[in-house]
């Protein structure tokens, strides 16, 4: 078996973990699903105990561990942050170590010492405008600034590092820019991802006429880039699939992913506001076989007939936390998709 099977074998093995540790956040960002920034978190002794209980569900699953890292804002709590990545970095059962920040806190100390985890494969950084009015219109004064500042010390010190980008009715023309932008950087690779209008954020939503257009350029630049492009464009997920067949992606919740919030709290997905229990109460198992929640999300033939009789079922199926919050019901279409409709 060479490098790039070996690598396949462990990924389709995986299992992923988004993990809010901390509620705590430096700033305010207008299309934000967090409610409250300055919560007590729990304890740091009960933060490891979680941690060891995900790594003994690995080993019981016969697992390879991803976890991702984040907040609120996890450089906030930096002792606590590098206390957990040293439990990932060496545990048996976790291969794959991210972290999901803001960048704003990020410094060139910081970076050297990040660059010493062998296991942190990736940090993601939230970019959300090609240009600093639009960011900072978006996540507040001079944070676009220090956001690439935060970048460029990771690349710097040659980390591997991903631009996360929140499509919004604010940034949906800057799209191209922000490709250009990450190539200029040296980013290797961008994520865009479709604002969920969680809170008070339909203003910032965008219809269907939108998503098409905006999906439909990416993908149009993304096979200009061509297959050996530095910058890798992340299109594994729903919808994808109806700019290019070679698309897309089924969601993994309930499946093979799961997020855990501050205090414990389970969710499907971080989007899917959707509690499922407390993983300290009720420990991870009892929640992962006996969540209705879950089982909902499995079984595909529970799903919305659209879907469901969907040629792309198998590489889509839809955002089901854009489902849920457009139509209060997680089984729902997904309010997005334009197959079929004349746009």
């Amino acid at each position: 078996m060479n490098n790039s099977e070996e690598n396949l074998s462990t990924y389709q093995r995986s299992f992923y973990i988004q993990w809010h540790f901390t509620e705590n956040c430096n700033l305010r960002c207008k299309h934000c699903y967090q409610k409250n920034y300055d919560l007590n978190d729990i304890s740091e002794q009960e933060l490891m105990r979680i941690a060891e209980m995900l790594d003994n569900a690995m080993n019981v699953w016969k697992r390879k561990g991803r976890v991702s890292l984040t907040g609120g804002e996890p450089f906030l709590k930096e002792d606590i942050l590098f206390n957990l990545m040293d439990f990932f970095n060496d545990s048996e059962h976790f291969y794959w170590v991210g972290i999901l920040t803001n960048g704003t806190l990020i410094n060139q100390n910081i970076a050297k010492k990040l660059k010493t985890y062998p296991k942190l494969k990736e940090i993601q950084i939230s970019i959300d405008g090609a240009t600093s009015e639009t960011h900072n219109a978006i996540r507040g004064q001079a944070t676009f600034e220090r956001a690439i500042e935060g970048l460029k010390c990771l690349i710097l010190d040659g980390i591997k590092t991903s631009v996360m980008f929140t499509l919004t009715a604010l940034n949906k023309t800057e799209v191209i820019d922000i490709i250009d932008l990450c190539l200029n950087l040296g980013v290797n690779a961008l994520t865009v991802e479709r604002v969920t209008p969680i809170n008070n954020e339909e203003k910032l939503s965008l219809n269907i006429n939108d998503i098409k257009n905006v999906y439909e350029q990416i993908a149009g630049r993304k096979k200009l880039l061509g297959k050996n492009s530095l910058l890798h464009i992340r299109t594994s997920r729903p919808l994808w699939c109806l700019t290019n067949p070679q698309y897309g992606g089924f969601c993994p919740a309930g499946f093979t992913s799961l997020c855990i919030l501050y205090d414990g709290s389970m969710l499907p997905c971080r989007r899917l506001e959707i509690p499922l229990g407390n993983i300290l109460n009720d420990g991870i198992f009892k929640i992962w076989y006996t969540s209705p929640v879950l089982w909902d999300l499995r079984q595909k033939n529970r799903m919305n007939s659209t879907c469901r009789l969907c040629d792309f079922l198998s590489q889509c199926g839809g955002c089901r936390a854009m489902a849920y919050a457009q139509h209060g019901d997680y089984l729902a279409t997904d309010p997005h998709c334009w197959k079929g409709i004349s746009t």
